[in-house]
Formats: structure tokens, sequence, C-alpha cells
């Protein structure tokens, strides 16, 4: 039997390479993210060039329909998107909206310059989705096949073992890993909705602003950015987990029980990886993300088949420079440690906590904005939790006062949101999904759930870690699920707050449409408001969210209900 060190070598190798072919394909994906800024910044230069007087359009203006020619223009450059879609397998959904866009003949010059922005996000989003797919595929049937082939190398047994095909590898990469249910498909998808969403939001608030056109494309290519270093942590973690999933699979065809938990030995090891090394687990019991690679994004930890015949030997450290150096092969990361960076043992500043990755499954999340300066609340145990609901029960109601109490004291010590669906006249819980500490994001069982349920049947109570106020972002759920009766927003500190739609239902579109209006309307109100001016960062932004969310309220016919007198939250800025 070869010695610990053997493996070690072997599978740290076999791990290093399958992270690279990750790594290479994040370079190709920037090239794209580059091609697709440098295509919106020039149809927004266009469009400002054809439209701005003194480099500046009004909302008004850009709000005015295009004239014929300008019509038929556009009508031509819609046919080549389209065209275009087909060839790069974009969603259909975008397909089915060019197709009716094409036969419009009242396009306003804003929805022209919006449907320029969404194609390049539509073109984008369809080559990651192929260029993650084929990386990913290739990692782990790589992977599989090496680690096979090193078993038996090292075990000195040639033995019959399961064949790659297709099929199976697609089975593979659909299968969702994560605690929230998404894979990496539904994650870019996910992702799509959400930057066409931000960079329209960028556009009307910038309009609104009167900013010059180098502001606006200043303002796309920031969060463009931001996505950008997204989909690399995506691909990075993603091609972690699969080579480790090969790895199993392969630890499994050639039977072996066990297996010990490797982590690098240098100065960037997170403090998680620290305290899992050397630790040896049952092949059955592994689970990522627990005791198994992934632990965390960036995580460079690997396993190797556990022995108990084995000899140690030795295994590779790294030094400050990243010069390579040989150490006992049973030494664990404490050990090593202790003797060779006694510094160490202060958690790196440069590794990022253990994420929960939570993208978008469907354009429906919910969640909470970080604010300035505000931390995570305590969970409060004298607190009641209690919210009285229009049209509710008080069966439901104390049903949903004790889920809001265990999703605050669950998701305090968890450090993360956490979502409940109940039925609103049988007090059943139907869903449950956990987060991240800023937001959740709906699985396709739970929108398939809410798509099918009666309509305002169901309510949704989620935890907010901060202590904020329900949001628009929360209550726009609202006109994407008929089903739904009321959200909830639980601070962990007691403060609860919620949105019902009394019956009354508008689709997302109409939603959407009165909300950019509303903002136009809450920002042209506090230009002049000089209580406003003075408040901090955070104050402001929850006050203009509060007032948003009013307006949208009373005009949808909603209603609004809060209780905080138990809250350290006080009116985060609300007068």
């Amino acid at each position: 039997m070869k010695p610990e060190e053997y493996w070690a070598k072997r599978m740290e190798a076999l791990n290093e390479a399958m992270l690279a072919k990750g790594e290479e394909y994040i370079r190709k994906q920037n090239e794209e993210y580059e091609k697709a800024l440098a295509r919106i910044r020039a149809q927004t230069e266009r469009w400002y060039a054809r439209l701005a007087k003194n480099n500046d359009i009004s909302l008004a203006e850009a709000r005015k329909l295009l004239d014929k020619n300008e019509l038929k223009e556009f009508h031509w450059t819609v046919e080549e998107y389209i065209q275009r879609g087909r060839e790069n397998a974009v969603d259909q959904r975008w397909m089915k909206e060019l197709e009716n866009v094409s036969a419009k003949v009242h396009i306003t010059r804003l929805q022209e310059l919006e449907t320029h922005l969404r194609q390049q996000i539509e073109l984008l989003a369809a080559k990651k989705q192929k260029g993650a797919a084929e990386t990913l595929g290739g990692v782990y049937k790589d992977s599989y096949y090496k680690s096979v082939y090193e078993l038996q190398k090292g075990t000195g047994v040639g033995s019959s073992f399961a064949k790659l095909d297709d099929r199976q590898i697609d089975k593979v990469l659909s299968k969702p890993w994560a605690p929230d249910g998404s894979n990496f498909s539904a994650r870019i998808w996910a992702d799509r909705t959400k930057l066409v969403n931000e960079l329209q939001t960028i556009l009307t608030q910038d309009l609104i602003r009167g900013e010059p056109a180098e502001k606006v494309i200043a303002d796309f290519a920031e969060r463009m950015n931001v996505s950008k270093h997204a989909a690399a942590r995506l691909i990075r973690t993603e091609a972690a987990y699969f080579s480790g999933q090969s790895r199993l699979d392969a630890y499994r065809e050639m039977g072996v029980e066990r297996y010990k938990f490797v982590a690098t030995l240098d100065m960037r090891t997170s403090e998680i990886c620290r305290g899992m090394d050397g630790k040896v687990f049952l092949i059955g019991d592994a689970k990522p993300g627990v005791n198994y690679p992934p632990l965390h994004v960036f995580c460079r930890s690997t396993t190797i088949p556990y022995y108990e015949d084995a000899a140690a030997g030795e295994r590779a450290a790294k030094d400050d420079e990243g010069k390579t150096y040989m150490v006992p092969g049973d030494m664990t990361y404490k050990e090593w440690a202790a003797k060779h960076a006694p510094e160490a043992k202060d958690t790196p500043k440069s590794v990022e906590p253990k994420p929960v990755i939570t993208p978008e499954t469907r354009p429906a999340s919910v969640g909470e904005p970080p604010p300035v300066g505000n931390g995570m609340r305590r969970y409060n145990p004298k607190a009641s939790y209690y919210i009285e609901l229009p049209g509710i029960s008080d069966d439901v109601l104390e049903i949903v006062a004790e889920t809001n109490r265990r999703i605050a004291k669950e998701g305090y010590k968890e450090s993360r949101e956490i979502l409940v669906a109940i039925n609103n006249e049988t007090g059943e819980i139907i869903s449950e999904l956990r987060g991240s500490i800023d937001e959740v994001v709906f699985n396709e069982k739970l929108d398939e759930i809410l798509r099918s349920a009666a309509a305002s049947s169901v309510i949704i109570t989620h935890n907010h870690p901060k202590g904020t106020r329900i949001n628009v972002k929360d209550i726009r759920n609202l006109s994407v699920y008929q089903s739904l009766s009321h959200i909830v927003a639980v601070g962990h500190d007691g403060g609860i707050s919620a949105v019902g739609s009394a019956g009354n239902w508008v689709d997302i579109v109409a939603f959407n449409t009165l909300f950019r209006r509303i903002i136009e309307t809450v920002n042209a109100r506090l230009e002049s408001d000089e209580e406003y001016a003075t408040m901090s960062v955070a104050e402001q932004r929850a006050y203009f969210e509060y007032l948003v969310l009013q307006e949208i309220v009373d005009e949808l016919g909603w209603v609004y209900v809060e209780d905080f007198t138990v809250s350290r939250t006080g009116n985060w800025g609300i007068r």
C-alpha cells in the first residue's frame, strides 16, 4: 500500500489541475464581459449622441415615442437580435419578448435603449451557460477518470469501474448541491435577471438626475464588474465541487471506505479548513460544505483515500514566499502552524468567510439591503414575534408568530435569512428555504408550489438579520405570485413588518411600471427636503425605501402593518 505521502501528492496535484481548468475558463468569461460592456458602451453613446442636448437627456425626453424612421431602424435591429438569439441558444422567454417587440408600433426611446441593454445581457448569459457547462463537465469527467487511475495505480489493484456518458454527466451537472437547492445553471440565469433589472434601474435613476453619457456608462461598467466577479466566484466554487465530487464517485467505484480531509499548509488557509485538516470520515457521510470540499468560496482543500495500514510518509507545505518544503505526513494544520507559523492562529484576512451562494432561480427572492454601519441584530427572546395580518385566523397567526420566533433564533445562530411559506387557512408549513445573510432565493420547487396554489392562500415570512423593515424587493413577490396573501419580515430583535395584497393583485409588469414612476416622484420630493439632506447614508436609504414602499402600497390598495415597539432598530430614519 502506498504511503499517505503518495496519495497527498497525487490528489493535491490532480485537484490543482482541475481548479486550473476553472481559472482558464474564467479568463475567457472575463473577455465576454468586456465585449458585452463595449457593445453597451457603443449603443449608449450612439443613443445619447442622437437625442441629447448639451449631453443631457431628461426622463421626459427619453419617454417620447420613436419617430417613423427611428422605429423602422429599431425593428431591423430587433430582427437581427432574434437571429442572434437563435444562433446562441438565448432564453426562449426573451426570444418571445423580442418577437412581441418587433410587432409593436409604439416604442419609446427609453424602451429602445433598454432593449439594447437586455439583448447584450441575454447573449452574455447564454455564452456563460454554454461555457460553464462545458468547463464543469470537463472537470468532472477528467477528474473522475484520473482519480480512478491514481487509485488503481496506488493500490496496485486493477478492477472494472463505471464509464461515463454524456447523459450521466448532464445528470451530475444538473443536481443541486448548495443549501438553497440551486445548481450552477439556475445561478447564471438568475444573475442575468438581476443584472438586467439593475442596469435598467441605473438608467432610470441617472436620467432622473440628468447624468451625462459618461456617468451612465461608468455606472453600467461598475455593475457589470460586480457581476463579473460573482461569475468568477461561481466557477471557482463549482469547479472545486465537481472536482471533489468526481473524486468521491471514484472512491465509491473503487471500494474506498474512508477519506481523509487534507488542507493546504500555508498562511492563506481558511479557519474552517484548518480545523478539518487530518480528520477521517466515512465515504457515506461525505457532505460538501460540511465535511467535504469545498467548504467555502476559493476552497483549495482536497481529500485522499484513507487506509489504516498506509504509512504517514511526508506531505508538502509552503512558506511565506510560496516555496515548498516537506513535513511529516501525519502532521495536521494545527501542529504545522504551531511549529512553522505561530501567527497563523489568527483568521487570515484575505480569506472570505464561508458563504451560502444564493443566486436567483426565478426573478423572485426576498432579502435585506446592507445598511451602512449596521451589523446583525441579536435574537430577542422576550419579543412576541406576533403581528396582526388582516383576514388571517388567530390560530394561524399563532403559528406564524411561532415560526417567526424560530427563524429569528435560528437565523441569528446561523447568520442567514430563512424563508418559510405557510398555508394561511390551515397553518401548514409548505416550504422552507435557507439563504445568505441578506437574501433567500426562491428555488424551482417553491416557484412551482406558489404558481399552482390558490389565489391569496399563502403567507411568506422571513427574517431580516439586520432588523430592517420589509422592502420593495420583498413585496414585489405579491405581483410575481397571485397565490401570496402576505409577505412578513421579522427582525432578530423583535421588530416585525408585513404587507398584504388584500386581494388586489397586479402583474409584475404593472408593478415595475408603477415602481419606476414612484421612484421619480419620491426622488423629486426629497430633492428639496433639508432634513433628508442631513441624514446619514443608511438613514437616507431606509427612508427613501420606506416612502417608495408606502406609495406602492397606497396606490395598489395593499395593507401595511408593523410593530417595532420591542426592537432596538428604532425608526431607521423613518419620521
